[in-house]
């Protein structure tokens, strides 16, 4: 019983390390162009979700209000994204990407398909598929944990 304890603690390990290492990875690269890697995830988003308000871009990024509004705003002021009112309700700002924001995406997805490959390298097809499906299984697992604990 105690070797399964130990292994499954080097796999909880092992897969934050992974995430770790990913992040600063990315971290890494948007530093060498001049971004926080906040800033990338929310340009991100907003290229997904056209028009995104920026209460929604908040839980996207898992920041409070306060922050992506300061991340939102340096963005803005080097003429990525517009903010504009929400046409249904002007206390809203909603975000879009300008041409230089879509065009930074473009690039941004490409600095980022290569950290990905660099790090899958070794892994064919059927066993990246394996193993997205494998990880896929236990976020859902343990977004199952969470809300049965909430309702209890």
């Amino acid at each position: 019983m105690k070797q399964d304890i130990r292994r499954s603690e080097s796999l909880v390990f092992l897969v934050h390390d992974v995430a770790r290492l990913f992040r600063r990875r990315f971290e890494d690269e948007a530093k060498l162009h001049g971004f926080t890697l906040p800033q990338w995830r929310a340009l991100a988003e907003i290229y997904h979700h056209e028009g995104i308000p920026q209460v929604t871009l908040a839980a996207a990024l898992d920041v409070d209000q306060m922050t992506v509004s300061g991340i939102v705003s340096r963005l803005e002021k080097r003429g990525l994204i517009d903010r504009y009112a929400n046409p249904n309700d002007s206390r809203v700002k909603l975000a879009r990407l300008t041409p230089a924001g879509r065009e930074l995406v473009t690039s941004a997805k490409n600095v980022g398909r290569a950290v990905f490959e660099s790090a899958l390298d070794g892994l064919d097809d059927s066993e990246r598929t394996a193993l997205k499906n494998r990880l896929a299984l236990i976020r859902d697992n343990l977004n199952a944990m969470t809300i049965e604990k909430e309702t209890a």
